[in-house]
């Protein structure tokens, strides 16, 4: 006697493998570990330049929120601080980055 599986019982059970085995292969955003193309984005940003959310430096936050981004850009920053000019503050510098990619944040406190 064979079992009476049904068609849709079928699709369902494969439809949920092709799923699964969609999401589980998904890598999510990571937090880039250097300022690579973001020095000229900053230095544009320091002194004035405009939005430019489809920038190099901006690519590289794609697919992180706008506190991840944020978050992972201050981390960037204290890791390169030798780097920066110490009378430039780090939160401003994340404010700025967070406004030249055209991100919601009202504020971030890079401490």
């Amino acid at each position: 006697m064979g079992s009476k599986v049904s068609a849709s019982t079928v699709f369902i059970v494969s439809l949920n493998l092709v799923l699964f085995t969609l999401v589980s292969s998904q890598t999510p955003p990571t937090c880039p570990q250097d300022l690579g193309p973001c020095e000229s984005a900053m230095t544009a940003a320091f002194f004035g330049a405009g939005p430019n959310p489809s920038s190099e430096c901006c690519q590289r936050f794609q697919g992180l929120s706008d506190a991840g981004a944020a978050a992972c850009f201050c981390q960037i920053l204290k890791a390169n601080r030798s780097r920066i000019p110490p009378f430039v503050s780090l939160s401003r510098m994340t404010n700025l980055f967070l406004r030249y990619c055209g991100r919601n944040l009202a504020a971030y406190n890079c401490v």
